[in-house]
């Protein structure tokens, strides 16, 4: 009898050392999501920049000291938790925040355990984020003006999201921002499946047509839209709204900024302008076209603080830049863009 209550108290033990392990690692796993990836890091003329800005500018474009100030930028995206310990996002100016999905934004910042609640966070961070006065920087566009929307519940894809983009969409055009940047797209819902790859044509989608039509109206407006991680699922193709000519699509390229990264949305052949766009980085462990679509927003905000361009002029300076804009193909489409190359039409 002894034995046995020794032996169940061997193995009560046990279960018991167990479960607090597992927690411990829980703990660390689910706090690792908020973390940021390690980074890379590179000078160039005084400042410090990681791999995915870096890739794309050069002493000039340091020297000319622009960083998005009196822009206003508009972010799209899911799960802005964290944003305030976030060493690189902590001293972004917000100017204001709307939940699009329950309306609620008593906890909008607030750092909460679960798959991809801080993936609005870290676009912000690839758009703006910046450490010090200004010293090291892993978005460009670190002293614009930020106006955050969150408009996608990631437990779920319903048709209604679609909405939610549209009202968002107004919400910061009634704030006059100048930059629009989304890291939400759609082809597919689990409520709905009307949708298909031929309808890829930029104005066949509600939203696709609702944002061409904002675009009309407004040609100043610039929008930038990630492709999409459907390269190498059955879909393949770019999601919606990044379809839309007059958008800026986004795809990711590995490290050696010309070869597309496998899980990157391809272009539609069945129109005739090339998507996406252009490319950029994205830092792993962190995947997706959603953080490569901010770093082109950071970009851009950054371009326009510079001098003041229509949407066309800009797309005009982002594709004639680009590593591959001698064969843009529905790959990597211009390809990286290069301030050394935007400094020479500048000038």
């Amino acid at each position: 009898m002894k034995t046995l209550k020794l032996l169940i108290t061997i193995i009560s033990g046990i279960l018991l050392l167990s479960v607090i392990t597992l927690s411990i690692i829980g703990y660390f796993l689910t706090r690792n999501e908020f973390s940021d990836p390690p980074e890379h890091y590179l000078s160039i003329g005084n400042r410090i920049y990681t791999t995915a800005p870096a890739m794309m500018i050069d002493e000039s474009y340091d020297s000319l000291d622009i960083s998005g100030r009196g822009i206003k930028i508009g972010v799209l995206d899911t799960g802005f938790g964290g944003l305030w310990q976030r060493s690189w996002t902590k001293k972004m100016n917000v100017v204001a925040y709307a939940d699009f999905v329950d309306g609620d934004t008593t906890d909008f910042f607030r750092q909460k355990p679960g798959r991809e609640r801080d993936h609005g966070a870290y676009s912000c961070a690839c758009i703006g984020g910046y450490l010090s006065s200004g010293d090291t920087i892993k978005g460009l566009a670190w002293n614009a003006k930020y106006y955050l929307a969150e408009i996608d519940d990631f437990d779920s894809e319903l048709r209604i999201e679609e909405d939610r983009m549209m009202n968002a969409i107004r919400w910061l055009l009634s704030h006059n921002v100048d930059v629009i940047t989304s890291s939400c797209g759609y082809t597919v819902y689990d409520d709905y499946d009307g949708y298909t790859v031929s309808m890829l044509d930029g104005h066949s989608s509600r939203i696709s047509q609702f944002v061409d039509s904002v675009l009309q109206v407004n040609p100043n407006l610039i929008f930038i839209q990630s492709m999409g991680n459907e390269g190498d699922k059955p879909w393949r193709y770019s999601i919606f709204p990044a379809d839309v000519r007059e958008v800026i699509s986004v795809g990711a390229i590995e490290s050696d900024g010309t070869t597309r990264t496998s899980y990157s949305s391809i272009g539609y052949r069945g129109v005739n302008y090339i998507k996406p766009d252009v490319c950029a980085y994205a830092q792993p462990p962190r995947r997706g076209t959603s953080y490569t679509a901010p770093v082109i927003a950071g970009l851009c905000a950054s371009l326009l603080e510079y001098k003041r361009m229509s949407r066309n002029e800009l797309i005009n300076l982002l594709h004639t830049s680009g590593l591959n804009n001698s064969a843009p193909n529905r790959e990597i489409g211009y390809g990286l863009p290069q301030t050394s190359q935007i400094s020479l039409l500048f000038n």
